[in-house]
């Protein structure tokens, strides 16, 4: 089995693409390949014995995940990329 931080780095990996792709304002959110990442790297959350802080940040991405459909202003697709960002860097 992997370690822990090979799943880590998987999860920081798959939210830095969501950061790229939902925070370039001047296109289009691409929805398919922002959810496929947003739930790769939840699953990844599953496949490590997580501290109380990592759960934390699972639950947040949850909820951010369960908020794309509202990412319909420049503004509040800024915001909800830095929160991606926030979790990706907290993680590990």
């Amino acid at each position: 089995m992997r370690d822990k931080k090979f799943f880590i780095n998987s999860i920081k990996m798959d939210l830095h693409r969501v950061a790229t792709a939902v925070g370039d304002i001047t296109k289009p959110v691409p929805r398919m390949s922002v959810e496929e990442f947003l739930t790769h790297a939840l699953n990844e959350f599953d496949r490590i014995e997580v501290t109380p802080l990592e759960k934390i940040l699972r639950k947040q991405l949850v909820a951010l995940s369960n908020s794309l459909d509202t990412l319909s202003d420049p503004h509040k697709r800024l915001i909800w990329t830095e929160d991606i960002i926030t979790i990706r860097c907290r993680v590990g």
